[in-house]
């Protein structure tokens, strides 16, 4: 994932799962909803926008291109803050987190991407039913517990996920494709939207619109 890619996808998370004016993220599908205002967020981040300017354009966008009021100043300063902060991660090599402390750490300082990680213990169970949502794990082998936990588009292409725990786990839009998904549960997992297409479930390849049991 290059930079281009990995700035997109975090300032798409912080438009649609943190900011969303137009109260549309119950649905993962309505992400688009946001699309058309990422590349202009990224023209400004390199530019040298300022929080200041940053806030000016979604107070701007809410106004003039969604019609939303009345707008919540505070909380404009706060995502204008957090394209800030994306902006610095996403100049950064993607660094594959080493254990699960780790990884929830660097998610809360606004880290998404943990591409290649490989994670054998969770003796805390440290994700257990914390907030996830657009996390990356491509490629990575793990074998933890996510148990209650909310991974709304998470992403766990081509990952070794043998022995992990989704039991109770938000798992809508989440991506699938090509896992291996041996010795796992789902059980009473939300998988509204998920996507498990030639993942391999219990010596089973999955197909497109298929879903593992519970």
């Amino acid at each position: 994932m290059n930079v281009d890619s990995h700035l997109l996808l975090l300032v798409h998370n912080i438009l649609f799962r943190e900011w969303d004016p137009l109260g549309v993220n119950a649905d993962e599908a309505a992400g688009r909803a946001y699309f058309n205002y990422i590349v202009g967020f990224i023209g400004l981040l390199r530019r040298g926008a300022d929080e200041r300017k940053l806030s000016a354009h979604l107070l701007r966008l809410q106004e003039t291109a969604m019609g939303v009021s009345p707008c919540d100043p505070e909380r404009d300063q706060v995502i204008a803050s957090r394209l800030l902060a994306a902006y610095e991660i996403a100049q950064r090599h993607i660094r594959p987190a080493r254990s699960a402390e780790e990884l929830l750490e660097r998610y809360q300082t606004g880290e998404r991407v943990f591409n290649g990680s490989r994670i054998e213990t969770d003796d805390h169970k440290a994700l257990s039913g914390c907030k996830l949502d657009g996390l990356v794990l491509r490629n990575s082998y793990v074998k933890l517990s996510f148990h209650g936990a909310s991974l709304r588009g998470a992403d766990f292409w081509d990952a070794e996920l043998k022995g992990s725990d989704f039991s109770q786990a938000d798992l809508r839009g989440a991506k699938f494709h090509g896992s291996v998904l041996g010795d796992i549960s789902f059980r009473d997992a939300r998988l509204e939207g998920a996507q498990f297409n030639e993942a391999c479930y219990h010596f089973r390849m999955l197909k497109t619109g298929e879903f593992p049991d519970g």
